[in-house]
C-alpha cells in the first residue's frame, strides 16, 4: 500500500512539475513575443514618420475636368455616362499618358455634384491594376472579387480554432456606392472577368465554403448574413485599356459605354507643359516648350522631362531652366522625335530656332 501511495505521489509530482514547466516556457515565449511585437511597432512608427517630397507628377495631376487637355469629346462622353441620374459602366480606350485615369478620377468628383446623382458625397474611387491583380484558383485569395479564409488556411487564430470560415471582401465591395477603376482591364484573367460580370449583374458578391453551416452557433451573426445574403457591391465600373476594342471580351463591352481618348497633339503637349510649369512654380520659356513637345509622346513623358529639368536647375541653385538644359535632357535620355523611329541626332535639337 505504501508503495502505491509513493508511486501515486511521484506521478502527481511529475505531472505538476510538467505543468509549471510548460507555464514557465509559455510565459517566456509570450514575453519574447511581446518584446518582438513592441520592437516591430516602434519600427513601423519610425517608418511612418519618414516621407520624401511629393513627386511633381502628383502635383501636376489634374484636379478638375477643365485641366484634362486634348480630350474634349471624350470628356463630354464621360460626363454624359457618369454624371447623370443613371450612371453607366464605362470603357475608356486610348494610348498611355493621355489622361484616362485622371479623367475617371475627376469625373466622379463632378458626378457627386450633379443634380439627381446617386453618388453620395463620400463615394469612393477604388483603383485596381489588372496586370498585377492575381488570384488563387483555390479561392484562398482574390483581391478583385473577395475570398473566404477557411479554417484549414487560417491556422490557430480565433476563427481557425473554432472552425469558422472568414469572408474577406475584395475591391468590388470596397467600391460599393462609388467607382471601381480597373486599369488595363483587358489583362484580367477570364475567370476574374466572368466573376466580375456576375457581380455587375447581381450587385453583390456571394461566397461559398465547405466549412460553413447555417446551424453552427460558433459562427458570428454577421458571417451568417454574408454567406446567406452576400456582401453589397453596387458600383460603377470604369475600365481603361490601351488595347483595341477587339481584344476586350464582348460580354464586357456590351455592358459598358465605350469612350475613346485621342493621342495628344503637339499643341496639347505644349499646353500640358505650360500648366505643369505653373504648378511647379518654374519659369519655362516658349523655346523650351517647343523642344520638349517635339520629343514627348504624351503628357506623362512631358511631365517627366520637365521634372528632370526642374531638378537640374535646383541642383545648380537656379530658378529658371534653360534651352541648354532641355537639349542635355533630350540627349541624355536618348529621346526620339515624335513620328520618327530612330534615336534623335542632338545636332537637330541645337537648331532650336528652326523648331
Amino acid at each position: 500500500m505504501e508503495t502505491i501511495m509513493a508511486f501515486t505521489q511521484f506521478f502527481f509530482t511529475i505531472v505538476i512539475g510538467m505543468y509549471f514547466l510548460t507555464k514557465l516556457r509559455s510565459g517566456k515565449s509570450e514575453l519574447a513575443s511581446g518584446e518582438e511585437s513592441k520592437k516591430e511597432a516602434e519600427r513601423l512608427n519610425r517608418m511612418r514618420h519618414i516621407s520624401l517630397t511629393e513627386p511633381l507628377t502628383e502635383r501636376a495631376r489634374p484636379s478638375d475636368m477643365s485641366e484634362i487637355i486634348g480630350q474634349d469629346d471624350g470628356l463630354r462622353a464621360l460626363r454624359a455616362a457618369l454624371c447623370g441620374k443613371n450612371p453607366q459602366h464605362i470603357l475608356i480606350y486610348g494610348p498611355p499618358g493621355v489622361g484616362k485615369t485622371a479623367a475617371a478620377r475627376v469625373a466622379l468628383e463632378a458626378a457627386k455634384k450633379s443634380p439627381g446623382t446617386p453618388f453620395k458625397s463620400d463615394a469612393k474611387f477604388i483603383e485596381a491594376d489588372a496586370t498585377t491583380m492575381r488570384f488563387d484558383e483555390r479561392c484562398i485569395a482574390d483581391p478583385l472579387i473577395g475570398s473566404v479564409h477557411d479554417p484549414i488556411y487560417q491556422g490557430a487564430g480565433d476563427f481557425g480554432t473554432q472552425g469558422v470560415p472568414q469572408p474577406k471582401p475584395g475591391a468590388v465591395s470596397r467600391a460599393h456606392g462609388g467607382v471601381l477603376f480597373i486599369d488595363e482591364i483587358g489583362e484580367l484573367h477570364p475567370t476574374q472577368i466572368n466573376k466580375l460580370l456576375k457581380v455587375l449583374e447581381d450587385r453583390k458578391v456571394m461566397f461559398e465554403s465547405a466549412y460553413y453551416s447555417s446551424t453552427n452557433k460558433n459562427i458570428p451573426t454577421y458571417i451568417h448574413d454574408i454567406f446567406q445574403n452576400g456582401i453589397p457591391a453596387d458600383f460603377r465600373l470604369i475600365g481603361a485599356t490601351t488595347c483595341s476594342p477587339e481584344k476586350i471580351p464582348p460580354a464586357v463591352r456590351s455592358r459598358c459605354m465605350e469612350i475613346y481618348f485621342n493621342p495628344l497633339s503637339r499643341n496639347d503637349i505644349e499646353a500640358i507643359i505650360r500648366c505643369a510649369g505653373n504648378k511647379f512654380g518654374i519659369s519655362v520659356n516658349e523655346k523650351i516648350i517647343k523642344i520638349v513637345s517635339q520629343y514627348a509622346r504624351n503628357g506623362r513623358e512631358a511631365i517627366k522631362i520637365l521634372q528632370t529639368l526642374t531638378n537640374i536647375a535646383s541642383l545648380e541653385g537656379r530658378t529658371e531652366v534653360t534651352e541648354e538644359d532641355a537639349r542635355w535632357v533630350i540627349e541624355a535620355g536618348r529621346y526620339s522625335a515624335v513620328g520618327y523611329d530612330k534615336i534623335i541626332d542632338i545636332s537637330l535639337i541645337k537648331r532650336s530656332d528652326n523648331i
